[in-house]
């Protein structure tokens, strides 16, 4: 294989389904970080995620030769890291989450407000918490999220609806408290 395919993801992909870690790690050291923080929304803490994460890279390898669109690529990883994600979370049938991070609180009444999303985004159900962190964390496209959790559009876009208001709910309930 030549240089300029090696730049491309089919490249890449190609490369690693052959064996090439290194191959393997250029493709998806660009969408780790990302992986990582999706999967702490979902899962409530930093090991449940780092666990959910390394599931999700072995998955992708183990099944890179069935990547049927080596230019999808990054879609086909975030559906293994979802997928992924919500076993940890069924596994483990307990979630706590800290969206606070470090220096992102400006002053005492933003870091309140982080808790209380906090709270109230871990009071939500797992399919809420995936939902809401495809749509606004990973900002999905409704087509993508749809076709991603194998759901017509219409139904994304209510469920993200009803996921948001339950949020919000959650969310003054925290700040009566």
């Amino acid at each position: 294989m030549h240089e300029g395919a090696i730049r491309t993801s089919a490249g890449l992909v190609e490369l690693a389904a052959l064996g090439d870690r290194e191959a393997f790690g250029r493709l998806v050291e660009p969408h780790l970080a990302v992986a990582l923080g999706a999967a702490r929304l979902i899962t409530g803490n930093e090991s449940d995620a780092a666990d959910a994460v390394q599931d999700a890279l072995l998955a992708s390898w183990q099944s890179l030769d069935g990547l049927r669109n080596p230019e999808l690529f990054a879609a086909w990883f975030r559906k293994i890291v979802i997928r992924s994600s919500t076993r940890c979370v069924r596994r483990r049938h307990l979630v706590e989450i800290d969206l606070e991070a470090p220096g992102a609180a400006d002053s005492v009444e933003r870091e309140f407000d982080l808790r209380q999303l906090a709270r109230a985004f871990a009071r939500l159900d797992p399919k809420d918490r995936v939902l809401l962190t495809l749509h606004h964390y990973w900002q999905m496209p409704v087509a993508e999220t749809a076709q991603l959790l194998g759901l017509p559009e219409g139904t994304v876009r209510s469920r993200v609806h009803h996921a948001l208001r339950r949020l919000r709910a959650g969310f003054e309930a925290e700040e009566r408290r």
